[in-house]
């Protein structure tokens, strides 16, 4: 499984050298994310309810990266969660719909420590050597526009390459018709998580991931650590739980009493 996710969904970022005809190729780092940084040991940290029931913080805070979602905060929430964010994983909806105050914000830490990423489910594409945001239903690119332009001073947004998101979600759906391990009755479908690991495989040696993969402790129906109102209508994401748990080196018995699940990286999987 692993071997085949390295080979068939490769990870880059969108570059200045991609786009050279168009009008606005500043706004794009000069370099893919991937020739930049690379690390030993990473903790991607869902936004679950459940890590109130852990004290992972200070673990989370020792790996040497730390990749965190959309408007997940840390202020309030160390003893869970840590206090580091290295990289941000953000889907295109904000700030057109989501964390609009805190991203635009000259005083919220939230977007301005860490790298931001951006989840590309094939929004924004290149064409002919520009741009196209014909996809781009949220017009994230057009606030990456206005990001640059307000924040001239923060670190450049990278973009995950166009097919990158529907290539994770070919390799999940082949792998829930091959082990029928999947839930038939739901669709499958892509949160950012995956989008998150998957990445992360591409960046670091080891990655521990915290409560993605649920452990046994959490017996409410709230969504969110930070949120203790937000209720779970359903569970749309069991397949990629499924799929992440099954790449795992964890007993299963681990995961569900501790929440972690540990990952090889693809630089330690030898195909």
């Amino acid at each position: 499984m692993s071997c085949k996710l390295k080979r068939k969904v490769p990870f880059s970022t969108i570059t200045r050298k991609q786009a050279p005809q168009d009008k606005n190729k500043d706004v794009l780092p000069e370099e893919s994310l991937e020739k930049l940084v690379h690390f030993n040991s990473c903790a991607v940290v869902s936004s679950s309810h459940a890590l109130r029931f852990h004290s992972y913080g200070q673990e989370i805070d020792s790996h040497d990266a730390v990749l965190r979602f959309n408007c997940a905060p840390t202020h309030k929430f160390e003893q869970f969660v840590g206090n580091r964010t290295d990289f941000r994983l953000m889907n295109t909806k904000i700030p057109h719909v989501f964390c609009t105050e805190e991203f635009w914000s000259e005083n919220s830490t939230m977007f301005r420590h860490g790298t931001l990423v951006v989840r590309n489910m094939n929004g924004i594409n290149l064409e002919r050597q520009k741009i196209s945001t014909k996809g781009d239903k949220f017009h994230c690119f057009d606030n990456l526009i206005k990001y640059r332009k307000t924040f001239p001073k923060r670190a450049l947004p990278f973009i995950q390459r166009p097919q990158f998101g529907n290539g994770v979600l070919a390799e999940l759906v082949e792998f829930c018709k091959s082990t029928k391990m999947c839930d038939t009755k739901i669709r499958p479908s892509l949160s950012s998580g995956i989008l998150g690991v998957v990445m992360m495989m591409h960046l670091c040696d080891w990655i521990y991931v915290y409560e993605l993969v649920p452990s046994n402790r959490d017996d409410t129906r709230l969504m969110y650590y930070f949120n203790e109102e937000k209720q779970h209508s359903w569970h749309p994401y069991s397949h990629e739980r499924v799929y992440i748990k099954t790449l795992s080196l964890t007993p299963e018995k681990e995961i569900e009493d501790t929440g972690v699940v540990v990952l090889k990286g693809f630089s330690h999987t030898k195909c």
